[in-house]
């Protein structure tokens, strides 16, 4: 990779309820609210600058960006290692899952994802102190100029479902 690249990642919205849901689990659909987070999402990565979307193949992380994707002329990617059954297992798993992301050659990328992929990815830019990450949450990860991912992530907020106000860091 030669110069810098920015990758946005996104925890997909709130979706329905696993407990009452009573299809496939990769099928769960976002809720009314999930979908509002979406929207929120989709102006905020309509300032990014971002030239490609990709996500775990769940119709709850797809939908995640669609809106978003739809506002800026792409397509969502299904990427199979944003699955959530695709943990990073360690740092230095998380780091490549990263630096393969920051590699992509549209340069700015929006990956969506769910929280047991996203937080070992947080955790690993900030040397583990990343304790959370909300649904409907985006991070921006900046690469050096080798590609590498810089830490820590930079959290830019989330459409909070109570409020239904954008709540930057």
């Amino acid at each position: 990779m030669n110069g810098a690249a920015t990758l946005y990642l996104v925890r997909h919205a709130v979706a329905e309820d696993r407990a009452v849901w009573s299809g496939p689990d990769a099928l769960r659909p976002l809720t009314p609210v999930g979908w509002r987070q979406a929207v929120a999402l989709a102006e905020q990565l309509g300032r990014s600058g971002v030239k490609a979307c990709l996500s775990s193949p769940t119709v709850r992380c797809q939908d995640t960006l669609f809106p978003g994707a739809h506002s800026l002329g792409l397509a969502v990617e299904d990427d199979p290692l944003l699955f959530e059954d695709e943990e990073p297992r360690g740092r230095d798993a998380a780091l490549q899952l990263l630096q393969r992301l920051l590699a992509h050659p549209a340069g700015t990328v929006a990956a969506c994802t769910h929280g047991n992929v996203l937080l070992p990815l947080l955790a690993a830019l900030d040397d583990g102190s990343a304790s959370r990450c909300p649904k409907g949450g985006l991070w921006r990860v900046d690469s050096d100029p080798q590609g590498r991912p810089r830490g820590p992530a930079v959290f830019l907020g989330r459409l909070d479902p109570q409020s239904l106000a954008w709540k930057g860091p």
